[in-house]
C-alpha cells in the first residue's frame, strides 16, 4: 500500500511538474490585429548574404490585420490582400484577391512583427505598430 501512495505522489508530482506553461508574458507581446509600419525588408540574392536594410519611405507602407480576418496593405507583396488566416503561433496564411493564398512564417514580440518567406531565397518584411 505503501508503494502505491508513493507512486501515486511521484505521478501527480510528474503530471504538475510537465503541465503546459507559457514562458511568455502576454502583456509583453504585442496583439496581431491593429496596424503595421514597415520598417525594413529582406532580400537575399541566392548566396546567403542577404541583410535586413531599413526603407527609405518611413511610415508609408503599411499591414493592417482586422480582428474579422480581413487585411489589407500597400506593400507590393500584401498589396492585394483579401483575408489572413493564424495557422500557429509561427505561421500565418494571406488570401489575395484573385482567390490564391500563401503560407509566411511570422514571430511578434514586444517591439515587433516580422514576416518571412513566401521566396525561392530569404525574403521577408519587418513591420511596427503604426502610430495612428
Amino acid at each position: 500500500m505503501k508503494r502505491f501512495f508513493i507512486f501515486g505522489c511521484f505521478l501527480t508530482t510528474l503530471f504538475v511538474a510537465c503541465s503546459k506553461t507559457s514562458n511568455q508574458n502576454p502583456q509583453n507581446k504585442l496583439p496581431l490585429t491593429g496596424k503595421w509600419t514597415l520598417t525594413e525588408t529582406l532580400a537575399d540574392p541566392g548566396d546567403g548574404s542577404g541583410k535586413w536594410t531599413a526603407v527609405s519611405r518611413q511610415n508609408y507602407f503599411y499591414l493592417r490585420l482586422n480582428t474579422d480576418f480581413t487585411a489589407e496593405s500597400n506593400y507590393i507583396q500584401f498589396s492585394v490582400l483579401e483575408k489572413y488566416s493564424v495557422i500557429n503561433d509561427t505561421t500565418i496564411s494571406f488570401l489575395f484577391q484573385n482567390g490564391s493564398s500563401k503560407t509566411y512564417n511570422y514571430r511578434i514580440d514586444n517591439t515587433s512583427l516580422k514576416i518571412t518567406g513566401g521566396c525561392y531565397e530569404a525574403c521577408g518584411a519587418k513591420f511596427i505598430p503604426a502610430s495612428q
